[in-house]
């Protein structure tokens, strides 16, 4: 009898963990395959994932450099920002609208109309497009007012650099002097407090 036990225990221990191997219950007949929600959570992880990645965006700069390059070259502005832009080599938004602004340009279009959507979205092209602008106006060199947009552009940036690392230099004052205050009390404070207790103790009895 306690060999059949045994056996019959060993039997049902066995069938239980196929089932939960098994994913708990047998299916049903008709019922059909069970719903892929193991694929439903990888693709809502992925597209979570994907819309965290965004486009960088595009080196200002670089881009009034590389104009400023072709338009002493002796392309036309058009012509020059499509090429900036294609040495670039992007897909983003940016690079899109800025395709957008070459063609217009190439076709004929006004320099405030080939201009307006994108540097009414976001003033980061302002300076490229006022030297265009300034340029077409007044017969100004273009190279020359694009590189000093370029370097005033870099120099913009630093400084917001340089600002961005004064705030978080700031920001970590109070959490470094909590990490090290108890270190200052354990070290600095309590042997003192304990000397002091010991001497006046001492002096009591």
């Amino acid at each position: 009898m306690t060999g059949v036990a045994g056996a019959v225990l060993v039997a049902v221990v066995l069938a239980a963990a196929v089932l939960v191997a098994g994913g708990g219950t047998a299916p049903r007949p008709g019922a059909g395959p069970p719903p892929p929600r193991w694929g439903r959570v990888r693709s809502r992880l992925t597209r979570r994932r994907g819309s965290r990645r965004r486009e960088p965006p595009v080196d200002v700069p670089l881009v009034l450099d590389l104009v400023a390059a072709a338009v002493a070259a002796g392309l036309p502005p058009g012509r020059a920002l499509e090429a900036a832009v294609e040495a670039l080599a992007g897909t983003g938004a940016e690079e899109t609208a800025l395709r957008r602004v070459a063609v217009q340009l190439s076709w004929g279009s006004s320099p405030e109309e080939a201009w307006r959507d994108l540097t009414g979205e976001s003033e980061r092209w302002d300076e490229l497009a006022e030297a265009l602008l300034l340029s077409t106006r007044t017969g100004a060199p273009a190279a020359s007012l694009l590189a000093s947009a370029a370097a005033s552009a870099r120099a913009a940036r630093r400084w917001e650099a340089e600002a961005a690392a004064a705030r978080l230099s700031a920001l970590l004052v109070l959490p470094l002097g909590l990490c090290t205050l108890p270190a200052f009390l354990l070290l600095g404070v309590v042997p003192v407090v304990l000397t002091l207790a010991g001497e006046v103790l001492g002096a009591g009895s």
